[in-house]
């Protein structure tokens, strides 16, 4: 988080986790995990094609043809940056997946720092 350079008092913190991870709110945890797979992929999808709409617009303003594209080979480096951010997809879309919980929405949770 950016720090404000002011001279002035301010009383803002850094966001507190959340500590309902495990929680349920569709009364089936497998269920909770497919829509938080949907969502974080429809969000993923938007992103990539709105900035795919941008590269195209540029692509077509400087020249670059659809064939230049289909014959481009990346680095050995692109390619292990391009894995990288595959797997951070992965985890990101289908993470959800993996979550196991037994705690329903409306259950009393734990206070923070309370491991008993």
């Amino acid at each position: 988080m950016a720090k404000l350079k002011t001279t002035r008092p301010t009383y803002a913190v850094d966001a507190i986790p959340s500590d309902i991870t495990d929680a349920q709110y569709l009364g089936n945890p497998v269920l909770d995990n497919l829509v938080s797979t949907v969502i974080a992929m429809g969000t993923e999808m938007w992103a990539t094609k709105r900035r795919l709409k941008v590269v195209e617009a540029v692509m077509e303003q400087k020249g670059v043809t659809s064939e230049m594209i289909e014959q481009y080979v990346p680095t050995d480096a692109q390619a292990e940056a391009w894995e990288v951010d595959r797997d951070r997809f992965i985890d990101l879309a289908f993470g959800p997946l993996t979550h196991t919980s037994g705690t329903h929405f409306s259950s009393d949770f734990k206070k923070r720092g309370d491991d008993s």
